[in-house]
C-alpha cells in the first residue's frame, strides 16, 4: 500500500549513488595505454592475432612440456603452476558440459565419457591447429600402442 501523496515524496542522490553508466570497448582500453607503457596499437592487433588468455596459455604448455620430468612439489612455482594447468583443463572440459565421474574413475561410463570428450577436443583442434594437432596425435598414438615386452 503506497503511502498518502507518495507521488511528491522528494528523492535526494548523493554523488555516485544514482544509476552510473559506463562504456566498456576494447577501443577504450587500448588508448588508455599511456606511450611510455606501449604502443596501443600494436597491442589491439597483437589481441586481435591471439587473446591474452591464449598467449598465455601457450607460454604455460610449453613450459610445462620442457618441465614435464621436473620434480616439483605442491607448495614449489612449477607445482602450483602443474596444478593451476589441471583445474584449468578440467574447467574446459566441464564447460563443454562434460563431466568427470569421480565416484567411478577408470569405470566403463567413466571412460566413455572421457573418450566422447578426447574425440571432441581432437576434432575442434584439427580445425584450428593443424601443426598442434599432428604433434597431439603422435604423442596420442605412442600411448597407445601396445607396451613391448
Amino acid at each position: 500500500m503506497f503511502p498518502l501523496f507518495w507521488h511528491w515524496s522528494p528523492q535526494f542522490f548523493l554523488p555516485w549513488s544514482g544509476s552510473v553508466k559506463q562504456d566498456i570497448e576494447l577501443d577504450r582500453f587500448f588508448s588508455a595505454i599511456p606511450p611510455a607503457a606501449g604502443d596501443g596499437a600494436l597491442e589491439r592487433a597483437a589481441f586481435k592475432r591471439a587473446s591474452y588468455g591464449s598467449q598465455l596459455g601457450w607460454i604455460t604448455e610449453v613450459l610445462l612440456e620442457t618441465m614435464k620430468d621436473v620434480p616439483a612439489d605442491e607448495k614449489s612455482p612449477l607445482g602450483k603452476l602443474r596444478l593451476a594447468n589441471a583445474d584449468i583443463q578440467r574447467l574446459k572440459l566441464a564447460r563443454r558440459g562434460v563431466e568427470l565421474s569421480a565416484g567411478d574413475p577408470g569405470g566403463e561410463a567413466g571412460a566413455e565419457l572421457s573418450g566422447n570428450a578426447i574425440a571432441s577436443f581432437l576434432q575442434e583442434l584439427r580445425q584450428r591447429d593443424s601443426a598442434r594437432y599432428a604433434q597431439l596425435s603422435q604423442q596420442l598414438m605412442q600411448l597407445l600402442a601396445p607396451p613391448s615386452a
